[in-house]
């Protein structure tokens, strides 16, 4: 059967012709990639779902933050508090430094994806642009693709930068001697979750709420205190 097959289709129409027949067939042909995975119920996070920092893949998405958007949670029980819907979205291989940008992740986190546009439209920094044109894109995303009713009615819950490449270049110097350069990107990886913005304290908790106890104490001590060697 092999031997009448190859006489009836020559060598070099053999990958032509097998091309050919796998467009007659029902069953969608994926190029050597595996079909998208839709993750249900309690195989909601597979093995490879985050990948570590030994990762041999370089490119593609940062720990396959894209998969989270098609986690298929099972119904709600009669009673139970309903799940606030959100959207993952990413831009990768931004160009700069991940110390300089690091900041501005997470000046946004806990706020209105509207408030964090507008403070990220007004920053001086030109990756800040960048950053604002990720939030209107993930906005958008949760409109069009996971069914929220209003834009506006979304917060930043996960707003974080991870190091990508290092491409290491060299710049002439006098007298015959090199430098090294880093040209350095990252990846802006966010999180919008579906309701009012709970703010930095509701997302963080209150910054040292034992302050006053501490204060009262401190005050307490410095009352009593005695000096020696004085008439008090």
């Amino acid at each position: 059967m092999t031997s009448l097959f190859q006489k009836l289709f020559a060598r070099h129409h053999l990958s032509t012709t097998i091309t050919w027949l796998r467009t007659l067939s029902l069953t969608p042909v994926y190029h050597g990639k595996p079909p998208p995975e839709v993750f249900r119920g309690s195989n909601w996070q597979p093995a490879d779902t985050i990948k570590t920092d030994d990762s041999t893949v370089p490119f593609g998405v940062p720990d396959d933050w894209d998969k989270y958007n098609r986690i298929v949670y099972p119904p709600a029980a009669p009673g139970e508090e309903p799940r606030a819907g959100y959207v993952n979205h990413c831009r990768t291989y931004i160009r700069g430094n991940i110390k300089k940008y690091w900041f501005l992740a997470q000046m946004v986190r806990g706020m209105s994806v509207d408030e964090a546009v507008k403070q990220l439209s007004f920053h001086k920094l030109p990756i800040a642009i960048k950053m604002r044109d990720t939030l209107i894109e993930a906005q958008e995303m949760a409109v069009k693709e996971h069914n929220i009713e209003y834009k506006s009615n979304l917060w930043v819950s996960q707003s974080y930068i991870k190091q990508a490449l290092i491409v290491k270049g060299l710049r002439r110097r006098p007298k015959y001697s090199f430098t090294a350069i880093h040209y350095r990107y990252f990846h802006y990886m966010i999180r919008l979750e579906e309701g009012p913005a709970p703010g930095k304290e509701g997302l963080y908790g209150p910054q040292l709420p034992e302050l006053n106890d501490r204060l009262n104490k401190r005050l307490e001590y410095l009352n009593n205190r005695k000096l020696l060697g004085t008439i008090a």
